[in-house]
């Protein structure tokens, strides 16, 4: 059955997204450069949908004055508003009047999901069931929404069982085909989600998967599908590091060899290795060593001796000085200073100044000093934790870096201990040993004791 329309819902604030979602709705953190809206954006317009409605909510202005009307996406976009954070079937039910009596396809804002999900789950839907819902099995079920499934039909949902009590190691993904019989459940959802253990605090919010509860109490299909293509619900700021690793392998997919535009400038002295893609204006001067796969964005200079090693793109107008090690997600207009090293996520505009060894995400027009070091190792080789909503959750090795809000500086010769959260607009002062977390709109400064003495030349007369 033909679908032509398409919701997204966005209007979560990703309190778990901390630090980067204090000034930034976490479907508008970049992945390789785009948002992760922008990714599904283009995953609906290449299967033929182009009548997309997004819901907002927190910082919506965010959305909406990147995408517009959606014409430089082709497609048409429709913003509705949920004005307060009541839950993924709420969120749902404010899309009713833009489906109206059509089905459509249900995706959340917030996951990286490869290219052959769309095309399989619309091909699954034929119109005679409520809807059809993209499941995957995960390897740790007690983190996510699992289902019981009989004969491809779900028969039962359950929010975050525990151990050895899930209905299955299938989960959730946020990716469905449904009727417009949907809004009739989405509008019964409870309060609370009613499915999980004894002794386990449920969700305070209307959820979609206990709608899907109702549904399949009162007999309702659904059917659940697999799909041999990756997903990643980007849920905590180290899982943009699985993100990019699965749109990096995708974009090399479609990168058959190296490209260089006709008005790039590539010395004679440097050194390509792999795929890679220069772009227009590029300029990559002696003795630069570059192993692909890596992306180039249209005039970025890579000035003299300067090694970018994939997978890595750096995006426009970013100047990577002369001998620096870089390798990761390098926004826009970046500026990286002589000798640093950089690996990891560099959001857009941000200033990294010589010698410096950097390894994490760095937020948007952020600005590191010289000589910042972020730690990566622990004495005791165990991963680092990271606090989460209040809770110290383990990272893996994926934590054994630094995370660096927005609009925040440190001073010279700083130093940050892995799985550590410098908040919004804060300043790590000159010399300081960062332990702990610090929260935004703060500096921290280091005091230090100083004893003054008498000095003469005479010291140095022998006796």
């Amino acid at each position: 059955m033909e679908v032509s329309k398409a919701v997204i819902l966005a209007a979560g604030k990703g309190e778990k997204f901390y630090p980067f979602s204090y000034f930034r709705p976490k479907p508008m953190f970049p992945v390789c450069n785009k948002p992760i809206l922008e990714h599904i954006l283009d995953k609906l317009v290449s299967t033929g949908i182009k009548e997309i409605c997004i819901v907002v909510g927190y910082r919506k202005g965010r959305i909406k004055n990147y995408f517009g009307s959606g014409k430089r996406h082709n497609c048409n976009i429709t913003y509705v508003e949920q004005k307060e954070p009541l839950g993924t079937a709420d969120a749902l039910l404010k899309a009713e009047n833009f489906t109206r009596d059509e089905p459509f396809l249900l995706v959340y804002g917030d996951l990286i999901f490869g290219e052959k999900v769309i095309p399989s789950i619309l091909k699954a839907f034929t119109g005679k069931e409520l809807g059809v819902a993209w499941i995957k099995e995960v390897n740790e079920p007690w983190k996510y929404t699992t289902v019981a499934v009989d004969k491809g039909i779900l028969k039962r949902t359950a929010w975050k069982a525990r151990i050895g009590h899930f209905p299955s190691k299938k989960a959730l993904t946020g990716v469905y085909v449904f009727s417009p019989d949907i809004y009739y459940y989405a509008d019964r959802a409870s309060e609370i989600f009613l499915e999980v253990e004894n002794g386990v605090a449920p969700p305070q919010e209307y959820d979609l998967a206990d709608s899907l509860n109702v549904a399949a109490r009162e007999g309702e299909c659904v059917k659940c599908i697999e799909v041999d293509d990756y997903w990643i619900d980007v849920d905590v700021p180290w899982q943009v590091f699985d993100a990019n690793d699965a749109v990096f392998k995708e974009m090399e997919n479609r990168l058959s060899e190296t490209y260089i535009h006709e008005k790039a400038e590539v010395s004679e002295k440097a050194v390509i290795k792999g795929k890679v893609y220069i772009s227009e204006g590029v300029i990559i001067e002696d003795n630069v060593r570059i192993e692909g796969p890596v992306w180039l964005g249209k005039n970025t200079r890579i000035l003299n001796g300067a090694h970018i090693y994939g997978p890595t793109v750096i995006g426009e107008e970013c100047i990577i000085g002369p001998y620096c090690e870089v390798s990761g997600c390098i926004g826009n207009r970046v500026r990286i200073g002589h000798c640093a090293e950089v690996f990891g996520v560099v959001l857009d505009y941000s200033w990294i100044v010589h010698f410096s060894h950097i390894c994490g995400i760095l937020g948007e027009r952020s600005e590191i000093g010289a000589g910042t070091i972020t730690g990566t190792l622990r004495f005791d080789d165990e991963p680092a934790k990271v606090l989460v909503k209040g809770i110290f959750r383990n990272a893996g090795y994926r934590g054994n870096c630094i995370f660096f809000g927005d609009y925040s500086r440190t001073g010279v010769g700083a130093l940050l201990m892995p799985g550590r959260i410098v908040g919004p607009c804060s300043i790590v002062g000159p010399g300081v040993m960062l332990m702990h977390n610090l929260p935004p709109f703060k500096i921290i400064l280091k005091k230090e004791e100083y004893e003054i003495r008498d000095w003469n030349p005479s010291v140095y007369d022998k006796v």
